[in-house]
């Protein structure tokens, strides 16, 4: 609990963690840019969309209830007493 009630629930940290699954869209973009093709282009415009609005939502989702979870854990190690906090 006490890991909880301090851990880091920043959203820069949990934006970072989704820039892995922006990378193959952009490596599919920048193929399409230097041999011209719309399609390849396209295609990494439209996961590129798909793979924002689906990060953006679980992100929030996620931080949300890590949020309640950091508070619960923080008001329950206020309560027990310093012997009761190490078992």
């Amino acid at each position: 609990m006490r890991l909880w009630s301090v851990s880091d629930i920043s959203a820069g940290r949990q934006l970072s963690a989704q820039i892995a699954y922006f990378a193959t869209p952009a490596v599919f973009g920048t193929y399409g840019l230097a041999t011209g093709s719309l399609t390849m282009l396209g295609v990494a415009f439209v996961c590129i969309l798909l793979l924002l609005a689906w990060g953006l939502a679980s992100t929030w989702r996620e931080r949300r209830d890590s949020v309640l979870m950091q508070s619960v854990c923080a008001k329950v190690l206020a309560t027990l007493s310093s012997g009761e906090e190490r078992k």
